[in-house]
């Protein structure tokens, strides 16, 4: 019986897997990015707010007396 030859894929087709892969990872990075940007950003508005609030309460207290 006769060694069969594995079949090979093509260069073009290894290429162009490879550049799929980069730009749905570069895809997913970019999409991960905004949303970290975006949570970053609601808990800046958090801690402001939160802020914003105690400092109100304190000049609130002062301004009774």
């Amino acid at each position: 019986m006769a060694d069969l030859e594995r079949p090979t894929t093509p260069l073009t087709a290894k290429i162009g897997g490879i550049v799929v892969l980069v730009l749905l990872g570069w895809l997913l990075f970019g999409s991960a990015l905004t949303v970290a940007k975006a949570a970053i950003a609601l808990v800046g508005y958090v801690v402001v707010a939160f802020v914003a609030f105690n400092v109100g309460k304190v000049v609130g207290r002062k301004s009774n007396r």
